[in-house]
Parts: C-alpha cells; structure tokens; sequence
C-alpha cells in the first residue's frame, strides 16, 4: 500500500523534471461503460423505493438520506472492485532510427558529385560512405539536424558488429564525420540485424519510423525479408536512401595480347589485344604500347570502349629497329572509378634477332611481277637475296651478283635459304632431285614457301609432280588446261576475307579502317587463275568480291597452307606488282616485306622446344570465363591442319575435365578457347594431346570466392524500394533523399515513462469512506425504528 509521504516525494520529484506532467486515471474493469451505467441507475431506482414504500415514521427527507447513503456505500464497494489507479506522465517527441551502413562495400567509388547532393569530393566520384555524410552534415542547416529537431534520434551504425551513438558532448555532425569503417571486408554486412535491433532491442518506445543509408547488400545475419516482416508486424515504416550505382563495377581491361615472339630488325609488328569494359559503353580511350626500360612511346591508337559483355579488338603496329630484348607494355588509360587498374596493362617480351632472311626468288622469264620483286628485295637491307631465271643468258650470273647460273640441287644449298618465291617456273628445266628437296625444306625444316600462278606453268605444268601437289593448297589435278594460256583482259579486284583482315601480313595500314581503305584502292589485277578446289585446311585469305567458281564460291586469290613444319603462300595472279601505281612502291613493298619476313619467322623461330599454356589471370571469381591460350613456342611444331588441342583441366576438389582449344585466326602457333562455369578450388593445365614430349608446359590458377563483403558490391535497389512499399515508408536515391524530412510521418507526441502510479482504491480514505456510509445509515434507521 503506497502511503501519503511516499505519494508527496513522487509527485515532488515528477514536478521538477524539465517536460510538463500530464495525469490520466486508468480503470481496471472490464464492464463496458453503458453497462455500468445501466446497473447503477437500476440499483438506484431499486433502493429509492424499497425505501419510500418502507413503513416507518421518517419522512421524505430521511428516506431519501437513507437511500443517498445506501448507494454511495455501493458506489464505493464498485469503486473498490474497479480499482482505479492515478497516473501522471511526461510526454516526448516521437522516436526515429537512423541506421547508417559503415560497411566495406560502402568504400566503393562510384559515386558522381551533383548539387543536389552536396557533395564537395572533387570531380571524381566519391565513395558510398562519404555521399551519406556529406548528406547528413553539410548545408546551412544539415539533414541530421533537421531530423533532431522534430524527433528523439538513435543513430545506429552497422558493419560487421552494430554501434549506437550517443549525442553526449559532441553533436551529431561532428560524429558522423569522424565515424570509421566499422569492420574490415570479411566481416559483412548486418543490415537485418541492425533493423531487428531499431524494432526490438533499443530502450524506449517504438519508434515512429526508421531511415536506412545504405547499398541493400546483406552478407551476414537476418536477412532482409525477415526484418521487413518483423517492421510490418510492429507497423513502423522503412524509409530507405539507396547510395551508389546498381550497375556492375566500372572496369577497363585488356586480355588476349597477340604477336610475334621473335621478329627480325625493321619488321612491321602487329600487336593486338581484345578490348573489353563495363559501365562505359561508347567512351573514347586511348591505348599506348610503350618500352617498359626507357618508358618511350612506341605506338597508340584510340578506340571506343565496346557494350557491356562484349569486347573489341585494337590493333597497333610498331617497327622495332634494334635488336635484342624489348619489353613492351600496352596500356589502356584508366578511368577515376576503376577500382581494378591491374587488369588495364598487358606486358610481354619480344626477341629482336639480327638475322638476314635468305631469298631465293625463281622464275622461267624476267616477268612484270619477277622485276618488282626483285627490284625491292634487293634494296631491303634485312634480305640477302640471291634469283635464278631459266630463260636467262649464260653469262647473266657473272653481270648480276645476286643471279645464280644454276637451281640449287643439293640440301646444304637449298636449305641454307628461309624463304623460296617460286613463280611461272618451268618444271622442265629442273633436276628430278629438286623436287624431293623442296617438300623437306618446307615440310621438315620449317622453310616459308612463296608461289604466284603463271600463264604458261604455275600450276598447270606441275599436275604430275608429287610434291607440289603436297605443297600447293589447291587441287591441281582438276585445273582446266583449255584455260592456261587465257588471260581475261577484264578486272579483278582483290579483297581480304574475314581471316585475312586479321592476318598481319595483310596490315597495309596503321588501322583497320586505314587497311581497308588501303585494299579497296588497289588497281585490280587483269589476269587471274581460275581455283576450282582448294584443299582442306587451306586458308582463303584475299578473293575475288564478285566472281565465283563452279562450286558458287568466290574465287580465291591469296591462300595459305600450313605442311609440315613450314608454311606455303599461294598467289593466283602474277599482278601484285600493279599495287605500285601511283603509291611509290609503298603497299607493293610493304605487302611483300611482311610475306617475307612471315614466311622467313618459321626457320627463325625453329628449334624452340615445347609450348607455353597460359591464362589471362592467375585469380578467377566464381561464374567469370577462363581464356585458355597454348602457343608453341616453335610453330612449326603446331598441327598443320585444323586439329584440335586438347588440355586438361585437374581441379583440388572436382573430378578432371578436358578442353578444347581452337588454332586462333591468323596464327599457325596460337590456340585459344574460353571455360566457364568452372566451380571455387585451384586447377592446373596440362596438354593431353598432341604430345610434345616432355617440353611440354603447365599453368594453374585459382578460382577464389572473394570476400563475402565484396563479392557483390552493385546497389541493391529492388530490395530497398520493396523494403519500403512493403511497410508503409518510402524509397529514395541520393539525389531525391533531400526530401526526406518533408514525406516523413508528422512528428506526435507520446508518452516517455510513467511517473507515478496511485491506486485510488487501496486508501484509508476509501476504506473510512464506506464504513462511515455504513455506520451513518445504520444510526440513522435505528433512530427512526427501521431496523
């Protein structure tokens, strides 16, 4: 029983407190008030006429006395039994949460500055946590601050552990600022927990709302789901700000660097590398390919960075003039919200050797096409040249220094040569022997073979011959000999296919676009061998763009053809030399000069020993491609034809798995194939066939899930917006969360905490009340003869 002192101090001290007391009486009966009602005035009417029908010498005056204290006696009997209970109370603005994500996801950079932000990072995009704070804390009158004034505030950061700020001494601007990373990237993300801990755990009322700044990005704890179903049960609205992009990460790359390994000094090298990006669809770049050592600018081009999910290719070309060792480097320029810059260079090693390339041209008469091309591989100071024309004079060795009287017809003469250009040759002027020397210099010792159709032998004369039907990539037995000496006085242009676009001999150009415009400017050839057949395995790399043969395919111009361990290039015209009108040489020469020199690489590039199994990266993310690449280092030792290389695929936890890699377009060395699907565990690769002995090379990598926290760093927009439809709030970006304070639910008052609690029925005062309306009508009846 609370006594009258103990009242008086509670109320003493209720009164001194800062908030105004408010009082209120709570009941606790459960009868409807119109029942109650209802009773009383039966009870009442009941007791006033027992009491005027009693017979007695009272008057009108007593009786109803009588009765007045009967049913206050009553009345207090009710009182009693209802137990109303005093209570005074302060009341307090209404409660909001503000959860602030502090997580390592909230580091990423891919945040624009805009006014209505307030952000002031400089031009470069911002993180996610810097956006929140630059929102909350700056202008003349902060976000923070706005919401302080209109409600109680629990600030609440959330990472990897959840941390309530206190006001204390500091203000809430000066917290904000200097709040850190609350975890590192391992630990996650807690947001359903941060949203359990607002609803059910802080002290204090429910609160009015709750106001999340964050990505939406759950790693660890409740999910999502379950605290939004736990805010709709307790019917406190989310009103969440989304912060950052929900595009993947920006990123530029380059992968799948392609060129020569060994070269000879002056060689116009093709570099090429597949250009890929994410979040810049049709932004300009430019790509550099510079000297690691001395940092010189060899070579650059501009590209425009492909579509999401695509990749473009980008080509430079540079002429290495000393030999050696060079390290080159080919970069793409870096964009300021790249977080992965290591993925925007390639490097590689290339050998320069100086070595001449030994010619041997031949041809039965000094043909147009014989006089250009001897003519400029003379002056071409990386070949030592040296001709043999049959129909020559006797003496035209002894006037010409690079004439040879004779065909080489022993091995150590005909090897002793990288590149053969054989044109409109007599076969009948040659010894039998020759020809079983030809098919091993480009068979076995990996020599480069260059041959151009003739109207009077090249091919028709070389029908019964067996090694040039090795040699040849067309079916030489089912040209038409009716057609040999028919030379068409009509034109024929000549035009790379989709293979020799890629070819480098081919690169007339510095660009592809250059290129291009190159070949289609080329005068036309007026005489053209009619290929019926080509064999299989053989590469179309020019044609003709609207003639076709019987077979209603376009006729084939250049062709290659990989024997053995050497290559064959095939000409149907003996016209390149028309190439030379009104260009001063300059496509002619470097079209040849880069026949040449692909053709003289083979012998170069003889002897290097096994192959090399690569990949693009060493560390893959589950569900990303693997690019497979094997290159032989000597690629004469690749398959001649289109056969397939086949790896395998050993997992730390998976069962193994072979591959199959393709020959890349335009390199006889070079077989590449992508791999996905591949499931977290270290792999290593191998080759299962064919088999190179033990030269062979292995590669590993890794597929890694990387740290939960990062594994996915896009904004999650879909579960912010549904978070807030769901309870009621709303969903807002960075950009429209200055709105905020104006859509919140209007600020009422509640009750903070209950002051005192008196019970009104269990008093003396109650308790004296209704033993004196007892006493009083019992004295009263007795009086009056009544009992």
């Amino acid at each position: 029983m609370i006594t009258a002192t103990h009242f008086a101090a509670s109320y003493l001290q209720a009164v001194t407190t800062v908030d105004p007391l408010h009082w209120r009486i709570r009941w606790n009966w459960g009868w409807p008030l119109w029942a109650i009602v209802l009773a009383t005035g039966l009870v009442a009417i009941g007791l006033l006429s027992i009491y005027f029908r009693e017979i007695s010498t009272a008057g009108k005056a007593v009786r109803t006395l009588l009765a007045l204290l009967r049913l206050s006696a009553l009345a207090l009997l009710v009182l009693i039994f209802a137990q109303p209970v005093v209570e005074w109370f302060r009341l307090t603005r209404p409660r909001l949460v503000v959860l602030l994500d502090c997580s390592a996801s909230m580091e990423t950079r891919d945040i624009e500055p805009t006014e209505s932000t307030l952000l002031r990072e400089g031009e470069g995009p911002s993180t996610r946590s810097s956006a929140w704070r630059s929102l909350l804390t700056t202008g003349d009158e902060p976000l923070i601050d706005q919401l302080h004034r209109g409600y109680e505030l629990d600030v609440v950061a959330f990472g990897g552990h959840l941390t309530q700020l206190h006001l204390g001494d500091k203000s809430w601007t000066n917290q904000l600022n200097s709040l850190e990373l609350l975890e590192n990237e391992t630990y996650g993300t807690r947001l359903g927990d941060c949203i359990d801990l607002s609803l059910r755990e802080l002290p204090g009322p429910t609160p009015a709302a709750v106001v999340v700044f964050t990505d939406g990005i759950v790693t660890q704890g409740v999910t999502l789901g379950s605290a939004i179903d736990h805010a709709r049960a307790l019917r406190v609205p989310l009103y969440t700000v989304a912060l950052g992009s929900d595009q993947p990460r920006p990123d530029i790359a380059l992968s799948n660097l392609m060129m020569e390994d060994v070269v000879y000094p002056g060689d116009r090298l093709q570099v090429t590398a597949a250009l890929r990006a994410t979040g810049f669809t049709g932004r300009p770049v430019q790509v550099t390919l510079r000297d690691i050592n001395s940092g010189n600018l060899l070579a650059e081009t501009s590209a425009q960075l492909p579509a999401d999910g695509e990749t473009q290719l980008v080509r430079l070309a540079v002429c290495p003039s000393e030999p050696g060792q060079l390290s080159l480097q080919l970069e793409v320029a870096a964009h300021s919200s790249e977080s992965n810059l290591e993925n925007n260079a390639i490097r590689k090693v290339l050998e320069i050797r100086d070595e001449k390339i030994r010619v041997l041209l031949v041809s039965a008469s000094p043909s147009y096409e014989y006089r250009a091309l001897k003519s400029l591989l003379e002056r071409d100071p990386a070949v030592e040249l040296h001709v043999r024309m049959q129909e020559a004079d006797s003496d035209y060795a002894e006037v010409d220094e690079a004439a040879m009287a004779l065909f080489p017809n022993r091995e150590e003469e005909l090897f002793y040569y990288d590149v053969l250009v054989f044109g409109d040759v007599d076969p009948g002027l040659l010894s039998h022997s020759v020809w079983p020397l030809l098919e091993s210099f480009v068979a076995v010792h990996g020599g480069g073979m260059a041959c151009f159709a003739g109207p009077r032998f090249m091919p028709w004369a070389y029908r019964g011959i067996r090694a040039m039907k090795v040699l040849l990539p067309i079916e030489i037995a089912i040209l038409n000999s009716l057609r040999q000496q028919k030379a068409s006085q009509q034109d024929h242009p000549v035009l790379p296919t989709s293979l020799g676009w890629q070819t480098p001999s081919l690169q007339l150009g510095e660009t592809a676009e250059d290129t291009e415009a190159i070949w289609r400017s080329l005068p036309p050839s007026t005489w053209l061998l009619e290929v019926e057949r080509i064999k299989p395995g053989a590469q179309v790399l020019a044609e003709h763009p609207t003639r076709t043969n019987s077979s209603g395919q376009r006729l084939p111009v250049i062709l290659r053809h990989y024997v053995g361990a050497g290559e064959v290039l095939f000409h149907a015209t003996d016209e390149t030399w028309r190439w030379r009108w009104r260009t001063d040489d300059r496509y002619f020469a470097r079209y040849w000069g880069q026949v040449v020199r692909q053709l003289g690489r083979g012998r170069l590039t003889s002897g290097r020993q096994g192959l090399q199994i690569t990949t693009d990266r060493a560390v893959y993310r589950p569900g990303e491609q693997v690019r497979l690449q094997v290159r032989f280092r000597d690629p004469s030792l690749a398959p001649p034809t289109n056969q397939e290389i086949v790896v395998q695929l050993q997992s730390s936890r998976g069962p193994l798995r072979e591959v199959r890699l393709q020959r890349q377009l335009g390199h006889r060395g070079l077989f590449q194939t992508t791999v996905d699907q591949l499931a977290g565990g270290e792999y290593e690769v191998r080759l299962v066939r064919p088999s190179v002995g033990a030269s062979s090379d292995t590669t590993s990598f890794q597929v890694q899930q990387p740290p939960r926290e990062l594994a996915r760093v896009a904004t999650d927009l879909g579960a912010l917006r549904a978070a807030a439809e769901k309870t009621g709030g709303r969903a807002y970006t960075l950009e429209t969360a200055l709105h905020l304070v104006d859509q919140l639910l209007p600020p009422t008052h509640v009750q903070r905490d209950e002051v005192l609690s008196h019970p009104i029925w269990n008093s003396h005062a109650m308790i004296a009340l209704f033993v004196g309306c007892l006493v009083c009508e019992w004295l009263l009846r007795r009086k009056y003869g009544m009992l």
